[in-house]
Parts: structure tokens; sequence; C-alpha cells
């Protein structure tokens, strides 16, 4: 990240579990136009299985433009909140969907996705700053 600048600051918030302030980095897509339509904070809504995205994600791949961006947290001291929203999502195997997207996003899933795991095929190839 740290050739990256960001392109989005705010909380994620999941509720009743975690607050925590982060940053968004652009990995692929459109991300920088993306910046301009995410509210102050983004909420975690409920959660679906990964199976269920990736059938969706294949209907719309030819209508739809794909946009990554990677959050990181602000401080040391979000890094929990960070943590325990990846631990809430990986533990039940889901995706968080973002319930407060505005017009111009129409689906927006938070994916948990560690350092050791690769890529998912369905969204390479990767075309943008990676």
């Amino acid at each position: 990240l740290s050739g990256l600048n960001s392109i989005w600051t705010g909380f994620i918030n999941l509720h009743s579990v975690t607050k925590f302030v982060t940053k968004a980095y652009p990995v692929s897509g459109c991300s920088y136009s993306l910046a301009e339509c995410l509210p102050g904070t983004i909420h975690i809504g409920g959660r679906i299985s990964p199976k269920d995205v990736w059938d969706y994600v294949d209907k719309l791949q030819s209508s739809q433009e794909l946009c990554l961006i990677r959050f990181h947290p602000v401080t040391e001291d979000e890094e929990v909140g960070y943590a325990c929203v990846y631990s809430y999502l990986a533990s039940r195997y889901r995706f968080g969907v973002i319930i407060n997207t505005i017009r111009n996003i129409k689906d927006f899933y938070l994916m948990p996705l560690s350092s050791q795991d690769p890529i998912p095929p369905k969204l390479l190839p990767l075309a943008g700053p990676g």
C-alpha cells in the first residue's frame, strides 16, 4: 500500500460487533469513481454465501463493471475492529452485504480474504494497481 493513495476514508460498521475507521485503496476497475459514491459509514447489514455471490457475478459479468477495493485500518488501534469483521465473516464462510449503497452502486459485498488466499478466479484478471 506504500505506493498507493487511498481513495476513501470512513467507517465500517458491523452492528453490535464493531465499528472502525478504515481507508480504501484501489485494486481493480473504476475504483476512483466508486470513491465518490461511498458514504461516510459503510454498514454491513447481512451475510451472503460466496456461492450465491459468484452465481450472481456470472449473470452480471457482461453487463456490469466490477470494481475492487481493499480496506485497511487507519491506525494500529483500528486493527482490532478490522480483525473482528474479518473473523466474523471468515468463520461463517460468508461475505458481508453492504446495505447503504447509493444508486450508482448496484451491489456491494465485503469479502474476507487473507493475505495467503489467492484472488478468486471470478475476479481475474485484475485491471488496476492491484
